[in-house]
């Protein structure tokens, strides 16, 4: 059905690779006792199946791999890891190089000599897992509906990268969108649709645009990006409207492309003041003349990485 709603080529983004680590129960105080207490435990576990997240009961995201690395609970006793690898191309099972490429990712998100209990648990668990599941990540550009009789709502709709889990945000605003707007029962059923396509918009263009855009600060694939995410993590750290209002985007709670831009671009203008300056870890080196010219090739770069996928939005 989505040649019907989407003829244009579909591209992989990356993938996430998947499996389960199985770990005993933590204290019922530990995760109370703040980053301190819970890193000391990592750094000395009891034994090689104690919880090793350095936050347990909360998400985690460790950079610095091959792609972004992703562990939160599903129990007291299980652990999700879902390791992102960029790329439309998988490598292969069958010759051990998925295992190779998980495996340096792994080791470079999660450093031995900082989370050795974190550490060990994922390489053995890696080496003892019979089999990796993985899964495409793309991105599809919702399009209005004009088949009549159906309605596509959620990810049927439209796909965005589940690095910041937007899929069910959205699925579930279509449909207190579509209820709304049924319930009201103004016009036909074909502008009804009509209506309900263009509320959704604003939403599903942010949640789904900054999806793709955190993705590409995350994997960093190159020094500008890696500029650009070490500016995005000052700025969230100066707390106010800068953390709440991507807080609102990510949620789903803030649905305005302009405010979007705004703050993207702030970031980005972060970045140049960084690199300008030499103030930035990410990306050192050369004179005040090269620190300036890369400084406003990161600024294109950043225009580079959102506006496409909003350009994708903004049409019909």
């Amino acid at each position: 059905f989505r040649k019907e709603l989407n003829p244009t080529k579909i591209e992989l983004i990356s993938h996430f690779c998947g499996f389960v680590l199985e770990h005993e129960p933590i204290p019922s105080g530990e995760h109370f006792s703040g980053p301190a207490g819970t890193i000391q435990s990592v750094a000395t576990p009891e034994s090689s199946l104690t919880n090793p997240l350095p936050m347990p009961h909360n998400g985690h995201v460790f950079l610095d791999g091959v792609g972004p690395l992703l562990l939160y609970q599903m129990s007291e006793r299980e652990t999700r890891v879902l390791a992102d690898i960029p790329g439309g191309e998988l490598p292969s099972e069958a010759s051990g190089q998925l295992r190779r490429v998980l495996g340096e990712s792994l080791s470079k998100a999660v450093p031995k000599h900082v989370y050795p209990g974190l550490n060990r648990l994922l390489m053995d668990t890696l080496a003892q897992s019979k089999r990796i599941r993985c899964i495409g990540c793309k991105f599809i550009p919702a399009t209005s509906n004009r088949i009549d009789g159906a309605v596509w709502i959620g990810d049927a709709l439209n796909v965005r990268h589940p690095l910041t889990g937007g899929g069910m945000t959205i699925g579930l605003w279509d449909v207190v969108i579509l209820t709304k707007l049924l319930k009201e029962n103004k016009g036909s059923m074909k502008q009804i649709k009509a209506q309900w396509y263009w509320e959704r918009r604003p939403r599903a263009l942010v949640v789904n645009t900054l999806s793709v855009a955190l993705h590409s600060l995350f994997a960093a694939e190159t020094k500008e990006l890696g500029l650009l995410r070490e500016a995005c993590f000052i700025y969230l750290a100066r707390g106010s409207h800068y953390t709440m209002h991507p807080s609102g985007f990510l949620s789903g709670l803030l649905p305005n492309p302009l405010l979007l831009i705004y703050h993207f671009f702030s970031v980005a203008l972060l970045a140049v003041e960084l690199r300008i300056s030499g103030k930035s870890t990410a990306y050192q080196g050369g004179n005040l003349l090269l620190r300036v010219l890369s400084a406003f090739y990161t600024l294109f770069v950043a225009a580079s990485v959102i506006l496409p996928f909003l350009w994708k939005e903004l049409q019909p």
